[in-house]
């Protein structure tokens, strides 16, 4: 009985102790996780990219180029030899010194070449133990380096992205281009903060050109200057919808939306008409017109938009105004024929509400509003002159005799009550 009872013991003792062991295990492995950032995340100054070679593959946006993809530290490869006495085929890493370490041959330098150079050097190398054998070298997954974010974009810093992102990448990182930041001559640096290039992600965005948005480097930096030179350009574009760092006030989507959008030297209006979208604008009475304002001036120009205007060259601090509501004029209020009526070039104020047949009996003829397409709205006189989309809005005129019936009932409940 004292056996059975000690072997029981002894039993249950190896049970707990094995339990334990099991929890230690996992808390200890919880205390690692704990300590090992989320991939994704920023750490300190470094944001950690979203995917990992262990787990999952970084995403492409298409085959890869064998003759420009230029190799480094972390790619991982795969060399495979066939038609010898038996296939054979490695998934290796090319070391933090860019050296990839091949069974039988040793370590080859294959930092800065690309796929195809990389691969000419491998059956070079190994034609001696395998003459008659094809042999080739893949990239499997690109790797990730630091890459350098500064200038005016919303979060500056160090970040960590693959060998496959683009500038624009890094900028979306990054949190955007702040308020004032160019899209157009953004500058691409090498870790030396040598020039790579001079990119406009404008002309990338809209137009798909890829040598516009460049491959990131290892250890590059990307560095976003401010605005230089713009115009404001007013009205519906259907290719600056979601530009936030260039929207300077927003309305009614049929109505008015206000941009500064930086120019290059020598552009045209019909050159930066091409990267902002055609301005949607209504075409009923005619062609198309323009509103332009110079810069130091006061007078608006309404002229049509043809092209000789289009291949006029940009003037910093010009505002180009493109009406949505080109050919019509509005007047309401307490007129006698409220309504639209078709826009004509150097009429004024008055002569719009001669059209209306005049303030009613009700409207004032001393006071008229004149609101513009932007929303601003001002106190006008009779010989303003009325811009296509404006509304002339009259006002109802102060009447004594309404002011009677309510001064009439407040004495006599005055009365009452004094009275009573």
């Amino acid at each position: 009985m004292r056996f059975n009872l000690g072997r029981a013991s002894i039993m249950l003792l190896i049970l707990a102790l094995v339990g334990a062991s099991g929890t230690l295990r996992g808390q200890r492995y919880d205390l690692l996780e704990k300590r090992l950032p989320k991939l994704g995340e920023k750490v300190g100054q470094v944001r950690l990219p979203s995917t990992s070679k262990t787990t999952q593959m970084v995403p492409l946006e298409g085959k890869i180029d064998r003759e420009s993809y230029r190799l480094g530290p972390g790619d991982e490869v795969d060399v495979s030899i066939w038609g010898a006495e038996e296939d054979q085929s490695y998934q290796l890493f090319i070391s933090a010194e860019g050296r990839l370490l091949v069974p039988s041959v040793g370590p080859l330098d294959l930092a800065g070449m690309t796929l195809v150079e990389g691969e000419e050097l491998l059956r070079q190398k190994l034609s001696y133990y395998y003459s008659n054998a094809r042999i080739s070298l893949s990239l499997i997954n690109p790797r990730s380096f630091r890459v350098f974010a500064v200038g005016a974009v919303n979060e500056p810093g160090t970040y960590i992205l693959s060998a496959v992102d683009r500038v624009g990448d890094l900028i979306r990182s990054a949190g955007g281009i702040k308020r004032g930041g160019s899209w157009r001559r953004i500058r691409l640096l090498t870790k030396e903060k040598e020039l790579i290039a001079e990119l406009d992600l404008l002309s990338h965005d809209v137009l798909g050109d890829l040598a516009a948005n460049e491959l990131l480097t290892d250890g590059c930096i990307v560095e976003v200057p401010s605005v230089e030179n713009l115009v404001v350009l007013r009205g519906r574009f259907a290719n600056l919808a979601d530009k936030d760092s260039v929207t300077v006030k927003a309305g009614q989507k049929d109505v008015f939306n206000e941009y500064e959008v930086e120019f290059l030297p020598g552009e045209t209006l019909g050159d930066l008409l091409k990267l902002v979208g055609k301005p949607l604008m209504p075409e009923e009475n005619g062609p198309p017109s323009v509103i332009i304002k110079k810069p130091g001036g006061s007078d608006l120009e309404f002229i049509g938009l043809d092209n000789r205007l289009l291949e006029q060259r940009l003037e910093d601090g010009t505002v180009y105004e493109f009406p949505v509501r080109k050919n019509w004029v509005f007047v309401t209020g307490a007129v006698n024929s409220a309504g639209r009526y078709i826009y004509q070039p150097g009429l004024t104020v008055q002569e719009y509400l001669g059209q209306a047949g005049g303030p009613s009996y009700m409207g004032s003829d001393k006071v008229c509003y004149l609101r513009r397409l932007d929303g601003t709205r001002v106190k006008s006189t009779p010989t303003e002159k009325v811009l296509p989309g404006d509304e002339i809005f009259v006002p109802e005129k102060f009447h004594w005799d309404r002011l009677f019936p309510i001064m009439a009932g407040v004495a006599t409940a005055a009365i009452y009550v004094i009275f009573k």
